[in-house]
């Protein structure tokens, strides 16, 4: 498959690079040649590469930015998915919308299926769930694919690092740790999210939603446990109440995969099994950075 990547250059794009390489031709121009926002952009980059899919990972994600930003956060997660998906259409295309857990509100705790209907609390879950929405107006040949919490050895172009580093910097410099544990998600390693795009893909599933974070859910101060677990350190951490937040959260928006089994696929592996592959797996050159307070 020719696949063309926008917003491509972060964890999950720096995974689907990886896993892609001897599969599939995965063409990733950067933000500075085709920002989303721009649809004559957009259609000329699409056209040129005459690719079987486009996948959408570009996205702004920080949660308090979106709220003193509407503007700029609708214009890239609900306008900008809308001229991908009219791009891919028009290209004969199938289309990926990368989305979040964050288009719920975090009211049911046992989990949300695929089909659950989107009831986001902020201005970022609202602006995902108007992409979502965009998306299978405009190109019917598509497939949202959710995420929570992701992680992965590129870190996050736009919040500098990731969860895992956050707290393995913190570690390394000997300070007290206190996270929250009263949030419950679903974790996601960006090179499980990848390997899950690709194989939804390849088996040519139908288009819909679908759901890729590790399975299973827990705290981010579970997730910080086993962090430290993983890595053979012992640093001073203890839980806290999420308290006030200058913009609300979900308690709980664990996602649930209802959709692997009933289209015999295998299901994504735990978000423990996750971690430990991320701290077995994380580059030196990652170590190295964060050890002397550097990583971004």
């Amino acid at each position: 498959m020719r696949l063309v990547m926008l917003g491509g250059w972060g964890q999950l794009g720096s995974d689907l690079v990886s896993v892609a390489e001897g599969r599939h031709d995965l063409i990733r121009p950067p933000h500075a040649e085709v920002d989303v926002t721009d649809e004559s952009q957009v259609g000329a980059a699409v056209r040129r590469a005459r690719p079987d899919v486009v996948i959408d990972a570009a996205a702004f994600h920080k949660v308090e930015l979106c709220e003193q930003d509407p503007a700029r956060s609708f214009a890239v997660n609900a306008l900008g998915p809308l001229h991908v998906a009219r791009s891919a259409r028009r290209a004969g295309a199938r289309y990926v919308f990368v989305s979040t857990d964050y288009v719920f509100d975090g009211a049911v705790s046992t989990g949300y299926r695929e089909d659950d209907p989107p009831t986001p609390v902020n201005v970022y879950g609202i602006s995902k769930a108007a992409g979502e929405r965009a998306v299978g107006l405009a190109c019917p040949d598509s497939l949202v694919v959710r995420g929570s919490g992701l992680f992965g050895h590129a870190g996050s172009s736009g919040k500098g690092g990731n969860f895992v580093e956050t707290m393995l910097a913190k570690a390394g410099a000997g300070e007290a740790i206190s996270v929250v544990d009263d949030q419950v998600f679903s974790p996601t390693s960006t090179r499980d999210m990848a390997e899950r795009i690709l194989l939804l893909l390849e088996r040519g599933v139908p288009s819909g939603i679908y759901h890729a974070a590790n399975r299973g859910a827990c705290s981010w101060y579970q997730l910080a446990e086993e962090i430290f677990r993983a890595a053979g350190l012992d640093p001073d951490l203890s839980p806290r109440p999420a308290g006030d937040q200058a913009v609300r959260r979900p308690s709980s928006s664990v996602l649930l995969d209802t959709r692997s089994a009933a289209l015999g696929l295998p299901s994504s592996r735990s978000w423990q099994e996750a971690v430990r592959w991320y701290i077995e797996a994380r580059p030196a050159s990652i170590q190295a950075s964060a050890e002397n307070g550097t990583h971004r």
